[in-house]
């Protein structure tokens, strides 16, 4: 019975001392998959982005587009968790300039540039990355120093826009352009303008009126109306944008000319109602800014996570007429 009891135990010993040897072979830390390191989020809600502090900057709100842009940027920012603070110039790039100066004073981590003077803002931007600060461009062109840029594809946009307006002339006649130097998206459009003049030789540009912004439906209405006084045959008037637009259509109707056609960019309230009654603006395009600014935000909280964003987003846009113009209108 010893003999027997002595055999069992020398196995029973022998098959632990197996077992302990196997399980030494095996991994001892968890799966690099169950860790958490200290730069992963700790909030309750799994991918939400880390609050962070937005600047918005923005030249003026004397348009519906800067409008729409400027709050749309802001809600968006806001319904992200996200802290705002935002600023207006009133049209004056000096002042904007300041105010983004005192964003980067208000340690901002990202500052959203709005209808900016590109030339202007190159050394507050610059300020800006030096003291660790991420700057978006929407609709100001690109200017060193800034991570990213929104913008319409202005030359798309212009590219689309103005052979439509020449195909309405039958492609020659007379025609008014109204631009101006001081915007990238102003200068692009007024590039392609010149362009498709080149191509279509039979229209003719009897003068070109030179806007501003702000108070650009003033001047638009009083270039207009002394260039219709001396170029009686003038059937279309090219405008970059709708506030172009409305002067010319404005000197349009004072003189009486209601066989003018006109185009424009940026859908403005007026611009609408006038394509919907049928002139004698016909066209106009606008930009999805809702898309924009979600995007921007995204982008914004991207920047200060550290990840690498692209230098372009283009907006996506829509030519408005009169087959399309009860959506915009709604």
């Amino acid at each position: 019975m010893k003999g027997r009891i002595t055999v069992f135990l020398v196995a029973v010993l022998f098959l632990l001392s197996f077992v302990t040897s196997c399980t030494s072979d095996q991994p001892t830390t968890a799966p690099a998959t169950t860790t958490t390191s200290a730069s992963q989020t700790t909030s309750a809600n799994p991918g939400q982005a880390k609050k962070i502090k937005i600047g918005v900057s923005i030249n003026a709100l004397s348009n519906i587009h800067n409008q729409k842009v400027f709050e749309a940027t802001q809600q968006a920012a806001k319904a992200a968790g996200h802290e705002v603070v935002a600023t207006n110039a009133n049209g004056t790039a000096a002042q904007q300039a300041t105010d983004i100066e005192n964003l980067i004073q208000q340690k901002c981590n990202v500052i959203i540039i709005q209808n900016g003077d590109t030339d202007a803002l190159k050394n507050v931007v610059k300020e800006a990355k030096d003291a660790g600060i991420y700057t978006i461009s929407m609709e100001s062109g690109w200017i060193p120093g800034v991570s990213s840029m929104f913008a319409l594809n202005d030359f798309a946009i212009a590219s689309a826009l103005y052979p439509m307006v020449a195909g309405e002339m039958g492609f020659e006649g007379e025609v008014i352009l109204i631009n101006h130097n001081d915007h990238p998206a102003i200068r692009a459009r007024r590039n392609v303008q010149e362009a498709v003049l080149r191509e279509y030789t039979g229209i003719k540009n009897v003068t070109t009126v030179t806007s501003g912004f702000p108070g650009t439906v003033e001047l638009a209405y009083k270039g207009v109306e002394s260039a219709l006084q001396a170029n009686p045959k003038v059937k279309a008037i090219w405008a970059t944008f709708d506030l172009e637009a409305i002067g010319a259509a404005q000197a349009c109707k004072a003189l009486g000319r209601n066989d003018i056609i006109i185009v424009g960019v940026d859908g403005e309230a007026d611009a609408l109602k006038m394509i919907k009654e049928g002139g004698p603006i016909i066209a106009t395009v606008i930009g999805d800014q809702n898309w924009a600014t979600s995007e921007a935000i995204k982008v914004a909280e991207d920047l200060a996570a550290g990840k690498e964003v692209q230098a372009f987003y283009a907006i996506p846009f829509e030519i408005v007429t009169a087959d399309n113009v009860d959506k915009y209108l709604k």
